[in-house]
């Protein structure tokens, strides 16, 4: 059974990110991916159907849903994943995005997002794509920008472009009325400028006019523009102006325009800039790049890379747009067009070795594939000059291997440690414990114990505890009463926002801790810094120490847990972990959605994150067994397993 993919779209409005998804989607499609668009509609639908893609109606009503216009979107969305049992969530726009994360960890399914430009806020789009385990870029200033503006990890970027259809879009002219439709005579030239007409582009737009204007008095000519947006009334205007000043229908204005090949196909020249370039390019059309952020000029063989490194002028600053600029780039295609065509025609091989739809599909694929089998990413954002194969956009990264270091330096910035402890009615037992972490050889020790909503004596035994404690040096205490029982997954996650230390040890009430566990489980972070979460070896026991037997649940090396949770497994004893604080700056607390299986959840969502986690050999913690909490190493942890076997779409393979 091949990956189901459901890719969030907000609206099929007419624009490049929708015409890339259209495009896109079709083509997973022939390389055996079930693809669900997910999406309110709009004018762009009926292609989409046409294309016979699945279509799933959700209520997207703005760009950023809040309140009710959420929850009902989140249900919706929940339902259809789960009825259809999605593998992935890809969005494309932020109010897809919102809801994609928040399924991804309510159900521990991957979601990543392709960023289409530098037009997101920094800080919005941080909260949203740090839940996410990769993300793709379109462009190489946006790998860029995502990297130091959005303070993003570059190794999770991938860097993998709009593919076009270059079977569609083709040098081709059959049965084009374009031409006739805008009534030009043959010996009249066809400037052709496709856009947004709003953000910075309304200015491209208005000195295309203007040079047109100028090119008027020694030429026989016609601009035609496609596109819409919030400054139409602003171009009309314009291009009225410019009709009366010429006294002749010099500009035409068109709107959006569902099929723009014949519109391409006709031009002499083009004017454009992201998408629209490499369209012009495959339909072998000489083009003029100005966007967004600058003006580049005219695409010729020597200078594609140079274009690519800005997008084409939509996403990097090249250099000013400017009416005696454009009329100067305009003349030199047009009094010289067989020069133009044979560096149009070189433009599409550009185009066809790089940007093929079938191969950015493929590539796509991969990146799913390897999403989910959580191998590692690095980005490759070259495109070739001229003529080539495209670098892979994915590729695997060096192994990390634990280090063996002896030097004892590593401890001597002595990082304060939090001990986060959830208690519930473990009274009986809580004194053990805490003496067990206050004869830790390691400090600074800041021990929080979170009594939630106990109706023994949990409170009492807690508070005598600190108070008659003899050796307090390096050690603190905070005891957090909730007012009533919120279950493991809350008490665990208020103990971690209680914490205030680098480094945070989990602590059972009721177990025990070796007194060299957390010195030996710190020590292993800091000689190993690409690791995070570390956990240990531990034997159980009944009334006595003395009387203690193995677990056989563990796995030792990150590529053995790892394939452990790939296959729904579960071999990390949640209460032996040590972790880097950043763990939960990230991924924040336990979820309430998997009632018996948090833990699990949590170190999922983890290794979804890219922290990397081990467990250390030494017997250092002793889980006791008794009536009440036998569940969480019998009845308990099987469930866990069986739910895992049934949520963990994170770290599943294709063939799973």
């Amino acid at each position: 059974m091949g990956l189901t993919v459901l890719i969030l779209v907000d609206q099929l409005n007419v624009g490049g990110t929708e015409t890339h998804v259209l495009s896109l989607a079709k083509h997973l499609v022939k390389v055996g991916l079930r693809v669900i668009i997910g999406t309110r509609g709009g004018p762009l639908l009926d292609l989409f159907q046409a294309a016979g893609l699945e279509i799933a109606y959700l209520p997207f009503r703005s760009d950023d849903p809040l309140s009710d216009e959420y929850l009902e979107l989140l249900n919706k969305t929940r339902e259809l994943v789960i009825n259809e049992q999605v593998d992935i969530i890809h969005a494309h726009f932020i109010a897809g995005l919102k809801i994609a994360v928040q399924i991804s960890q309510e159900l521990l399914i991957p979601a990543v997002a392709t960023i289409h430009g530098l037009f997101y806020s920094p800080r919005q789009l941080r909260g949203l794509i740090e839940r996410c385990p990769y993300v793709i870029a379109v462009s190489e200033p946006v790998v860029e920008w995502l990297n130091k503006k959005v303070d993003y990890p570059l190794s999770r970027i991938v860097m993998i472009p709009n593919g076009i259809e270059t079977d569609v879009y083709t040098p081709v002219v059959s049965e084009n009325t374009f031409r006739e439709e805008l009534g030009l005579r043959d010996d009249e030239k066809l400037i052709l400028l496709v856009s947004r007409l709003e953000w910075t582009k309304t200015r491209v737009v208005e000195v295309a006019i203007n040079a047109a204007v100028e090119l008027a008095k020694d030429y026989n000519l016609k601009l035609a523009i496609i596109g819409g947006g919030a400054n139409s009334s602003l171009i009309h205007a314009a291009a009225s102006l410019a009709n009366r000043v010429t006294q002749q229908n010099l500009v035409t204005i068109f709107g959006w325009r569902l099929n723009t090949v014949e519109c391409y196909q006709a031009a002499d020249v083009v004017i454009g800039t992201a998408r629209v370039a490499l369209e012009a390019m495959s339909c072998k059309r000489p083009i003029i790049a100005a966007g967004n952020a600058s003006y580049f000029g005219i695409l010729k063989p020597d200078n594609l890379g140079a274009a690519w490194q800005v997008y084409f002028g939509d996403h990097k600053w090249y250099q000013p747009v400017t009416v005696s600029q454009l009329v100067d780039d305009l003349k030199i295609l047009l009094d010289n067009p067989n020069s133009a065509e044979r560096i149009a025609a070189q433009n599409r091989k550009w185009v066809v070795e790089n940007f093929t739809i079938t191969k950015i599909a493929e590539k796509t694929k991969e990146f799913y594939q390897v999403v989910l089998e959580m191998g590692q990413m690095a980005v490759d954002a070259q495109i070739p000059i001229s003529s080539g194969e495209t670098k892979t956009a994915i590729e695997k990264q060096t192994k990390v291997v634990p280090k063996k270091s002896s030097s004892a330096l590593l401890l001597a910035e002595k990082p304060l440690v939090s001990v986060a402890i959830p208690a519930y009615n473990t009274g009986k037992f809580l004194k053990d414990c805490l003496d067990s972490v206050a004869k830790q050889t390691y400090r600074p020790l800041e021990i929080i114990l979170v009594n939630d909503g106990s109706t023994d004596n949990t409170e009492e035994v807690a508070l005598a505890w600190w108070e008659q404690l003899e050796n307090k040096d390096n050690l603190s205490f905070i005891y957090q009463k909730q007012v009533k029982n919120t279950g493991y997954a809350g008490a665990q996650s208020t103990a971690y926002h209680l914490a205030s230390g680098d480094y945070i040890a989990n602590q059972d009430s009721d177990d025990l801790s070796h007194p060299r566990r957390i010195e030996t489980e710190l020590f292993f972070l800091l000689a190993n810094p690409n690791y995070s979460l570390v956990g240990c070896n531990f034997n159980s026991f009944k009334d006595s120490l003395d009387n203690q037997f193995r677990s056989y649940l563990l796995k030792y090396g990150y590529e053995q847990i790892i394939n452990t949770y790939h296959d729904g497994g579960h071999c990390i004893c949640f209460g032996t972990l040590l972790f880097n604080r950043q763990v939960y700056d990230r991924i924040g607390g336990l979820t309430n959605f998997l009632k018996g299986a948090e833990d699990y959840e949590w170190i999922t969502r983890a290794i979804n994150q890219n922290f990397y986690v081990d467990n250390l050999k030494q017997v250092l913690y002793y889980y006791r067994s008794h009536e009440g909490q036998i569940s969480r190493l019998n009845r308990e942890l099987r469930r866990k397993l069986e739910t895992a076997g049934r949520t963990s779409y994170v770290i599943r393979s294709e063939g799973d």
